[in-house]
């Protein structure tokens, strides 16, 4: 299954991924997310993507953001359900300018690429249908010049023109972090949780994801204030769950504004 992950801390944290770490052997990932994973950053302000498709799980080489530090944290892991193979140009998140989406779920390609100008149809890296419904909601926010405007009548767009399972995602401009629940079936299975994190003293901490036996490690986040997204409960903490059709913001003074579409 599709996983996603977003975080907005006070400050620089460092979040270490594996699958190498996790207790079963890293060919299990393989075997029930075959598809790709990816992390969004921002580095100095400016959106930064890495992410690897299943190719070839040797290709792998989560060495490459060990050292990664920012504020805003982005990931997913794919398991593809209906659009694009598992090429790492499939793999999410995605970029456009300087904003950095990742969704679960699955939206009808064709229909929804109708919805779009010629503008955002331009230079699509991919060949799945998220890209496109980010796309839309980017599109709905500059004619807007509101964001959350942009992503309600975006929103408005897909559920009334467009087959679709699942829209949920996490995005993020480099300033605010977004997060959205919704589905029109397998209800549980489109889940999506936060939690608000007070700085604590301890031990480092550590998230597990049981879907996906991901591995996520952080020194710095121990002693930081954060807002955390995931499509399941990776600690023992207070996650509280998204209702279908909630649209949270964060603000960079990590305040948490709730809407309903």
């Amino acid at each position: 299954m599709c996983r996603l992950f977003g975080i907005m801390a006070n400050r620089e944290v460092d979040i270490d991924f594996s699958f190498y770490k996790a207790d079963k052997p890293f060919k299990s990932f393989s075997r029930s997310n075959p598809d790709g994973w990816g992390i969004g950053y921002y580095k100095n302000g400016k959106a930064e993507v890495f992410k690897e498709g299943l190719d070839d799980v040797e290709k792998y080489d989560f060495n490459k953001i060990e050292y990664i530090k920012s504020n805003i944290v982005i990931s997913h892991v794919r398991k593809a359900a209906q659009y694009g193979g598992n090429s790492s140009k499939n793999a999410h998140p995605f970029k456009y300018k300087n904003w950095i989406f990742a969704h679960n779920g699955v939206v009808k390609r064709e229909r929804i690429l109708e919805c779009l100008d010629e503008e955002y149809k331009q230079e699509l890296t991919s060949e799945n249908d998220t890209e496109i419904y980010f796309r839309l909601l980017l599109q709905e926010i500059n004619r807007s010049s509101n964001v959350i405007n942009g992503i309600k009548t975006g929103i408005k767009i897909v559920k009334e023109q467009v087959d679709y399972t699942g829209l949920n995602f996490v995005m993020s401009d480099g300033e605010t972090l977004y997060a959205y629940r919704d589905a029109s079936e397998n209800k549980n299975y489109y889940s999506l949780y936060f939690l608000e994190r007070k700085p604590q003293k301890g031990k480092e901490f550590n998230f597990k994801s049981k879907a996906t036996n991901q591995l996520m490690h952080s020194k710095c986040l121990l002693g930081e204030k954060a807002v955390l997204f995931c499509s399941e409960k990776m600690t023992e903490e207070e996650w509280q769950e998204i209702e279908l059709g909630k649209l949270f913001i964060v603000d960079p003074k990590l305040e948490i504004t709730k809407i309903k579409l």
